[in-house]
C-alpha cells in the first residue's frame, strides 16, 4: 500500500508569499485570501501538485459561521465553501495530475478550544451544508484539528453521510502526546474512530517529534496518518505558562527545516501511515521534501 502525500499548510505558505493572513485568534486568518485573493490560494495549490502532493485539501477551514461573523463585511460561508472547492478542481485541471480532493470539515470556532464548539445542532446544521457540497464533488471529506471526542464524533458521523471516505484527524496539540486539548486520552479518541469505522485515523497540529510518540495509539487503527508541525518538543518550565494549549504549545517548540521534518515524516512511512503531510509551519518546500525521500525508497 503506498502512503499518499497530503499538501502543506496554507496560511504558513500564505504568509510565506507574502499574502495578508490576518490574527487566527481573532480574525479571518485563511479566510481573508478566500475572500478577497482566492488566485493567490489557487497558486499554492498547484505548487502543492507540481510538489508531489496527492491530496489536496479544499481552503475553507477558516469559512465557518461564527469566525465570518467578526469580520465587518458580511459574507455567505456556503458559497465560499463552494469558492474552495471551485480552486481544488481548477487547480487538479491546470496541472493534469490526477490528485485526491480532501473537502475540510473544520472546526466550527476558533481551533483548540473545545469550549467554544457549540451544541450537537449547531454541528448538525453546519456540518450537513458542508456535505452537501461535497456530495459526489470531492474523493475524501477531512475532519480535522477535532480537539474533543464530542467535536469528533460529530464531525465525522455527519460526514459518513455523505462519503465513503471520511478521514478523522485528533489534535494533541500542547505538550501531551496523549492528550486532546479536552484532556480527554487520544486512546479514547481512537477507540471512537475504530467504532465509527472511518477509513483513517490522523493526529494534526502537533510537534513532529510528539505525533511520533502517538504512533503507538493510531496504529490500533485500521489505517492511520500524521500531518504534523514543523518543529519539535523544546520543554520549559510550564509555570510561567497558561492553561491555554496554544500558548503551552508555542512555549514548548523549537522550529526544523524542511529537510528534517521529511526525515521525521519517513519513520511515520516505515511505521506504516497511510498519509502523511504537514501543518502549520509547513510550505510547499516541506512537501517536497517528503516527495523526494518518498522516491527514494
Amino acid at each position: 500500500m503506498n502512503t499518499l502525500i497530503l499538501d502543506a499548510a496554507l496560511g504558513t505558505q500564505l504568509a510565506v508569499n507574502g499574502e495578508e493572513l490576518p490574527d487566527w485568534k481573532k480574525s479571518l486568518w485563511s479566510a481573508h485570501a478566500l475572500i478577497y485573493k482566492p488566485e493567490a490560494i489557487l497558486k499554492i495549490h498547484l505548487d502543492n501538485i507540481e510538489a508531489g502532493a496527492d491530496v489536496i485539501t479544499t481552503s475553507n477551514y477558516y469559512a465557518t459561521p461564527i469566525i465570518l461573523a467578526k469580520d465587518s463585511a458580511k459574507h455567505d460561508y456556503k458559497e465560499l465553501v463552494k469558492r474552495a472547492l471551485d480552486l481544488v478542481q481548477e487547480a487538479i485541471k491546470i496541472s493534469g495530475k490526477d490528485c485526491l480532493i480532501a473537502g475540510s470539515f473544520p472546526p466550527i470556532n476558533v481551533s483548540f478550544r473545545p469550549d467554544l464548539t457549540g451544541t450537537e445542532d449547531e454541528l448538525e446544521d453546519f456540518y450537513g451544508s458542508l456535505g452537501e457540497i461535497y456530495n459526489d464533488n470531492v474523493d475524501i471529506i477531512m475532519c480535522e484539528s477535532m480537539s474533543s471526542i464530542f467535536e469528533g464524533s460529530n464531525a465525522s458521523r455527519v460526514a459518513k453521510e455523505f462519503s465513503n471516505r471520511v478521514w478523522l484527524s485528533w489534535t494533541n496539540r500542547g505538550h501531551q502526546p496523549n492528550q486532546l486539548p479536552s484532556t480527554e486520552a487520544l486512546s479514547k479518541a481512537v477507540d471512537f474512530s475504530i467504532e465509527a469505522d472511518v477509513e483513517c485515523t490522523l493526529i494534526n497540529c502537533s510537534h513532529a517529534d510528539m505525533a511520533s510518540n502517538s504512533i503507538k495509539e493510531l496504529k490500533r487503527a485500521s489505517r492511520f496518518g500524521i500531518f504534523a508541525n514543523s518543529s519539535t518538543f523544546k520543554e520549559v518550565d510550564l509555570s510561567i505558562a497558561t492553561k491555554d494549549v496554544d500558548a503551552i504549545h508555542h512555549l514548548n517548540s523549537e522550529k526544523i527545516s524542511a529537510k528534517e521534518y521529511a526525515m521525521i515524516a519517513l519513520s511515520w512511512v516505515k511505521e506504516g501511515a497511510f498519509v502523511i503531510g504537514g501543518c502549520c509551519g509547513t510550505t510547499v518546500e516541506h512537501t517536497r521534501e517528503i516527495k523526494l525521500l518518498m522516491d527514494s525508497l
